[in-house]
């Protein structure tokens, strides 16, 4: 069935497009991250209407399915590790810049962080446990009160109540380093056991398609010289 003059339906679709271009991220992830952790509301439903309506494009509705795979996949593994909120970060090698992929349990508020990390060049070896992850291309664990690596921006975790972070290096299936798993607890100095690293890998290695089409859009759309982003 095709919805046509549902306003609730067509805000809905209105957030996932924004979504898909990256406007507004935090405010589009308060819509989406409840819809998407809602099993009752199938947003592949609300794509496929858009679609049949022409309110996005079939290239829009192909990425924005992605991304909705990589948040369930979050939510899959949420479901087997206590009290860990999964998010998946993307990184762009050629602008030394972390993008937001999925993070459906994450607060909202949080992505503040990476766009501030994003626009005054902080992201390196040092900075927080993803930095490390990515420039050291190894798992990084850290209580983030006490760590380092969090001197200079544990105010915004702390700020929504993450209190540690376990961050988990993934690649696309060519071997190129596509961004990070970073894995948030309420819980001070949790550490992940080496079986809970395996599994989270063995799920990256499940969505490999997902994550090979979004890191090659990321790198593509660098190497084309593009100032906005689209992921």
């Amino acid at each position: 069935m095709i919805l046509k003059n549902n306003s609730n339906y067509q805000h809905i679709v209105e957030n996932l497009r924004e979504y898909n271009l990256k406007k507004s991220i935090k405010a589009q992830l308060k819509v989406i991250n409840p819809l998407l952790c809602n099993k009752a509301t199938d947003l592949k439903v609300h794509l496929k209407n858009a679609l049949a309506n022409g309110l996005i494009s079939k290239s829009e509705s192909e990425f924005l399915d992605i991304k909705m795979n990589l948040g369930r996949m979050c939510l899959e593994l949420e479901q087997v590790l206590d009290g860990i909120y999964v998010s998946i970060l993307f990184y762009d090698s050629e602008r030394n810049s972390i993008y937001h992929g999925a993070c459906p349990s994450t607060p909202a508020d949080f992505f503040d962080f990476f766009k501030i990390i994003n626009e005054q060049g902080l992201f390196n070896e040092n900075c927080c446990s993803c930095g490390k992850a990515v420039f050291e291309d190894k798992v990084v664990q850290t209580d983030i009160e006490t760590s380092p690596l969090w001197s200079n921006f544990k105010g915004y975790p702390l700020k929504v109540g993450l209190k540690s972070c376990t961050s988990i290096p993934f690649y696309t299936s060519t071997g190129r380093l596509a961004g990070t798993f970073a894995n948030y607890s309420y819980k001070p100095n949790h550490i992940f056991t080496y079986d809970e690293v395996a599994m989270i890998q063995e799920k990256i290695y499940m969505y490999r398609d997902e994550i090979q089409s979004i890191s090659d859009r990321l790198h593509e759309h660098t190497q084309i010289g593009h100032t906005g982003l689209g992921i």
